[in-house]
């Protein structure tokens, strides 16, 4: 018995530092930015989500599945490459998140503007 929620608890903190360290956001000042090649991106805009709600380039594709004003959310199934989105807020700040790699299984995405709206989603690709 001991073991078996040794074991369940060792698996859910696993899955949790997993989803956190992959998928959590940070904010990066623009110089600390990397460069990414320019052509790669893709970007939704608020206003144009009801009509486009994903993105698709040879690497990836994106499904925008709930749009709360302030929040978004979504998947992402990663082919080949690394993905990250870019998430710019009204209020002039931004939320970068972590690199995402290629995997069969897709990958939950989303950003935050908490105290704001969300104004724009880049997509960037490397690799």
């Amino acid at each position: 018995m001991r073991g078996r929620i040794a074991r369940k608890i060792a698996t859910f903190g696993m899955a949790a530092a997993a989803t956190l360290g992959v998928l959590g956001t940070t904010a990066l000042p623009a110089a600390a930015a990397p460069t990414v090649a320019a052509a790669a991106d893709q970007t939704i805009t608020a206003g144009a989500i009801g009509a486009s709600p994903e993105v698709a380039a040879a690497s990836y594709h994106c499904v925008i599945t709930a749009d709360y004003g302030w929040r978004w959310v979504g998947y992402c199934n990663v082919y080949s490459g690394e993905l990250r989105t870019i998430t710019y807020c009204a209020n002039g700040t931004s939320t970068t998140g972590l690199w995402i790699g290629a995997r069969s299984q897709a990958w939950d995405v989303w950003g935050n503007c908490p105290g704001s709206s969300w104004t724009k989603i880049v997509f960037q690709s490397r690799g």
